[in-house]
């Protein structure tokens, strides 16, 4: 997918689920509670171009051009942060706001959010089912 593609998907999503104003729980969203991961969820706000996460610390603005949410890093595809892969050291900085114990955290796309997903020590099992929903709905 091409940046501007991916761009239009955003603003496509972005409008659809605003001019909807439904507060359904995507699949995703039902997965992270299932496994009881903390979890941001990120809204594309495309005038300002910026990410926008409400947290329980305030609200998060990202830019979309920023390091790992920037389109030509990521070409569409989930990041995971580590403490050896945090260029900006965003990971460090959630961990001191959010929630201390995470090890990690995956940065992933569905329903046209945005989700900054984080992962405690053991945690990181569930990371294959995050990643890949259509092997679970083709065994399901």
């Amino acid at each position: 997918m091409t940046e501007s593609d991916f761009l239009a998907f955003l603003v496509d999503e972005t409008l659809k689920l605003q001019k909807s104003g439904e507060v359904e729980l995507s699949s995703l969203e039902l997965k992270l509670n299932d496994y009881g991961l903390s979890y941001l969820k990120g809204e594309f706000l495309p005038q300002s171009q910026v990410l926008r996460f409400k947290t329980s610390f305030g609200v998060l603005d990202i830019p979309i051009n920023w390091s790992v949410f920037a389109l030509e890093s990521t070409s569409g595809h989930d990041v995971i942060l580590s403490e050896s892969n945090d260029p900006d050291l965003l990971l460090t900085v959630l961990k001191t706001a959010w929630v201390p114990d995470h090890e990690r955290m995956l940065i992933i796309h569905a329903d046209g959010f945005c989700y900054i997903v984080g992962l405690k020590t053991g945690e990181e099992l569930h990371l294959h089912d995050l990643q890949n929903p259509q092997e679970w709905l083709k065994a399901a």
